[in-house]
């Protein structure tokens, strides 16, 4: 029943983003009432659904004007929280103005101030600063992950851009037990790294949850190979602590009812410690109710339903979480199957186990990230078994040896040394494993159900022999694989909304030409403010549309011209996605900018392309014309590479080609009438003459500059010429990423 009660309720709020989906899952709960003879309970569950349908609405996110965020500047007190975080000159976190949770940002001004900082962090004081306020822009790129929203559901409304801090006027805040517990987890985690022990930043990621310390290199590389969750605590490593600390204790003969209260103590306060994540406070409800209640019959799915009704009741928002869904629906798949396992030798088990978790992450995986790394398969069979017997237990006997004698011996150094030489040894040989992953455009959510309902049937497989079951998950990898690579695609050009910047994708016949990648001009820095984790747009821009489009590689990028706003990300973009063919002008002035990204494309096996040897290609069905590739150059804006696509519609991308350029050129542009302009330059009056205008014709100017640049683009020169030829304009700064498909559709209003 309280299964039931659970998949009631998470229909009640599904029901408001996939109707038709929570609809086919209630069905199947009637089907099973009808089974067994139940149908009073329909009534029951019927009423819960409603009642979280109800429950979990929230008002949608109020429409406001894209190009104008700000809400103001003010003084006020800022209340920091635990939640803090300097990386080189970079200060963030959340904090409190006036009882409301904002995230801030400050850029540390001295390297003597970043020292005091890092020495004494404001963890739950309170500092009078000078703050703009602005709301949080949503995803203007129509991507699945709305950062607007993700705040939202932490209650937080607006950002803070702190300009300045009154650092003599800061006063501790009086503290309840749970922030006291908080405030203690980060200085422990500040005291482990301070003491400077060999990867200890692993440790403190490993037993608090916490990390800010792990390098954006470090985390990619986990996550490439499918076993970052293990470095993030998740509900496995509340279990594994659970089942460790509840047979210590029963070891020195601890009578059961002390052992079980002790539990009740340390879990909660353990929660907690670890950062209160979704997944932790599943596993730590699961195991608690399951304590309190087996006395009196409650089996582990009806806990485990327990806790995610109590979960729903608190935050009926966390379903939205990739942790939550994960967790969740790992552990009821465990729990489905576990009688079909139950007898097996302790190998077979674990391949079984494995392979259970891995084929349940599927549909949760292609959901949030499109994507799934076939590798886990192969990685989790090794690292699950070494993070359980030799990892986890190292650093979780390391941090209560900190907590209770306040230091660490040296001979930590050489247990931490060999476990780490064994982690990083299967990190190099999996390294040289190249698995193709399977990568999935967008799509209904129905398809992602029939998923699921597949991988339930496979799992049946169980019953009858293991090798059948391998044989089963094994096809379905096939299918989902050659499904990726013969999905259909959209024939059309896409501006992706890269702020003050360019960046554009034609997409026919199964082929993409990217043209810029967006990016912001880097001023040199000192080295106490480079930054472990990078700010990389581009995976938050154009490949996160890119990978929502369903593709796995790039047939050929452009680079038009050696300006940061058009070239900037795309050292970034070869890190995340490879490139067949990079095409640039190799002797424009200041292409001595392209050296970091012609060596990472040669490494890479990417084909370089001269410019000045390719006048005209095709991609797909698309015919792709280039001008401005030959000539001398005094300045970079000069050598733009303009290009010409004929893909049903006309496209001209004029780069950032100065008017003088446009001039020299009028004759080749003016070839063939444009149904689309890219204009030039963002919007700058230096660019879209008269003459170039009356030439091509265009139906549609597409601008893409950013909110509130200093620039002030695009002029208002520009749009008075447009406008008065009513050619219909579209700009990334109001409408975000500007589609031409079947249709014209922005992110706005698509």
């Amino acid at each position: 029943m309280w299964f039931n009660l659970a998949v009631a309720a998470f229909c009640g709020t599904l029901f408001r983003f996939a109707p038709l989906s929570a609809c086919i899952l209630f069905l199947l709960i009637i089907i099973h009432c009808y089974q067994k003879q139940r149908l009073i309970y329909i009534l029951g569950f019927t009423a819960m659904g409603l009642f979280f349908y109800f429950y979990s609405y929230s008002e949608p996110v109020a429409d406001f004007d894209w190009t104008d965020t700000k809400r103001g500047t003010l003084t006020s007190f800022l209340v920091f929280t635990d939640e803090q975080n300097i990386d080189g000159d970079y200060f963030s976190g959340v904090a409190l103005i006036q009882n409301q949770p904002v995230r801030f940002s400050y850029y540390i001004k001295t390297e003597n101030e970043q020292k005091k900082l890092v020495s004494s962090m404001p963890y739950f004081r309170t500092c009078s600063a000078s703050v703009e306020l602005r709301q949080p822009l949503p995803n203007t790129n129509g991507l699945k992950f709305d950062y607007a929203e993700y705040l939202k559901r932490q209650n937080i409304h607006y950002q803070a851009t702190v300009k300045n801090i009154d650092w003599s006027s800061c006063r501790k805040v009086e503290l309840n037990i749970i922030d006291q517990l908080k405030l203690y987890r980060v200085q422990l985690a500040d005291q482990m790294m301070i003491s400077d022990r060999f990867n200890m930043r692993y440790v403190v990621a490993l037993t608090l949850g916490d990390t800010r310390y792990l390098s954006t290199d470090e985390l990619d590389k986990l996550k490439v190979l499918g076993i970052y969750h293990l470095y993030a605590i998740s509900g496995s490593h509340v279990a594994l602590i659970s089942v460790q600390l509840f047979f210590l204790l029963k070891r020195f003969y601890i009578p059961l009812y002390w052992c079980t209260a002790a539990m009740f103590l340390i879990i909660p306060i353990y929660t907690i410690l670890t950062g209160l994540s979704p997944s932790v406070i599943r596993s730590s409800l699961f195991i608690l109710i399951y304590m309190a209640l087996k006395r009196y019959g409650i089996n582990l799915l009806d806990a485990l339903s327990l806790s995610f009704l109590l979960f729903l009741l608190v935050e009926p928002t966390a379903i939205f979480d990739i942790g939550f869904q994960l967790s969740y629906f790992i552990s009821f798949i465990l729990i489905f199957t576990s009688n079909l396992y139950q007898d097996r030798r302790p190998i077979s088990l674990l391949v079984i186990t494995c392979l259970v978790s891995q084929l349940a992450s599927i549909p949760i995986l292609l959901i949030n990230f499109n994507s799934f790394q076939v590798i886990g398969l192969l990685t989790n069979l090794l690292f699950i078994p070494f993070f359980t017997v030799v990892m986890f237990p190292l650093c979780t006997i390391i941090l209560l040896w900190v907590i209770l004698l306040h230091t660490l011996p040296g001979w930590f150094d050489y247990l931490l040394k060999a476990a780490f030489f064994l982690n990083d040894l299967m990190i190099d040989i999996y390294s040289l494993v190249h698995l193709p992953d399977i990568h999935m455009a967008n799509t209904g959510a129905e398809l992602y159900l029939i998923l699921t309902l597949i991988i339930f049937y496979i799992l049946l497989r169980l019953k009858f022999s293991v090798i059948q079951f391998v044989s089963y998950t094994m096809a379905l990898f096939l299918l989902l694989y050659c499904l990726s690579v013969i999905q259909s695609h959209e024939e059309g050009v896409t501006f992706i909304d890269v702020g003050q910047g360019d960046s554009s994708i034609v997409e026919s016949g199964g082929q993409i030409l990217v043209t810029d990648t967006g990016g912001q001009m880097e001023l040199p820095k000192e080295e106490w403010q480079k930054r472990r984790k990078e700010n990389d747009a581009v995976a938050f821009h154009l490949h996160g549309v890119l990978k929502e489009k369903g593709y796995q590689k790039i047939d050929y990028l452009l680079i038009t011209h050696p300006d940061a706003d058009h070239f900037g990300e795309a050292v970034h973009l070869l890190r995340l996605i490879h490139v067949d063919y990079l095409i640039l002008n190799k002797e424009a002035p200041g292409h001595d900018k392209y050296d970091e990204l012609l060596a990472l494309a040669k490494a890479g096996d990417t084909e370089i392309i001269d410019s000045k040897q390719i006048d005209k290609m095709r991609v797909g069905h698309a015919v792709v014309e280039f001008f401005n590739t030959r000539g001398s150059f005094s300045e970079e804006n000069d050598s733009s590479i303009i290009s010409r696509i004929t893909l049903g519609r006309r496209y001209l991308l004029m780069a950032d080609a100065p008017t003088d350029i446009e001039t020299s050129l009028i004759a080749q542009l003016c070839s063939a009438e444009i149904d689309v302009l890219k204009v030039g330059h963002h919007g700058s009056k230096t660019s879209t003459s008269d003459e170039l205008l009356d030439c091509v014709q265009p139906k549609y100017a597409v601008i893409s500059a950013g909110r509130n640049n200093r620039f002030g683009h695009p002029h208002e020169e520009v749009v008075n010429k447009l406008t008065a030829r009513k050619i219909h304009i579209l700009n990334t700064q109001s409408d975000g990423k500007i589609e031409f498909l079947n249709t014209v559709r922005t992110a706005k209003r698509p």
